[in-house]
């Protein structure tokens, strides 16, 4: 049976100008993080929860609870989907 994680979704930090990014989402797996980007419109900061949820399913996760915001960040709990091969994250260092 697969483990909960968190998902935190949030604007990227870097600059604009340096980057072609600007959201960010964060799927943290027992002691793995996995970072999926991409260029959200509009910039606004705002979070559609369908997004966000596409975008888990493409890092090979299916959201379990629904999208809570605070403080600029979006939050979920997560499941990893058997033999799903995810596309379009790194993992970032574990």
């Amino acid at each position: 049976m697969p483990s909960p994680c968190v998902a935190i979704c949030q604007l990227s930090a870097q600059p604009r100008e340096d980057f072609n990014v600007n959201t960010e989402m964060l799927i943290l797996e027992d002691r793995e993080v996995h970072v999926g980007t991409w260029d959200a419109e509009p910039r606004d900061g705002g979070f559609d929860a369908h997004v966000l949820n596409d975008r888990a399913d493409a890092m090979g996760f299916m959201v379990v609870t629904d999208w809570e915001y605070l403080d600029g960040r979006a939050y979920a709990v997560v499941e990893r989907r058997r033999g799903k091969v995810p596309t379009g994250a790194s993992d970032g260092p574990g």
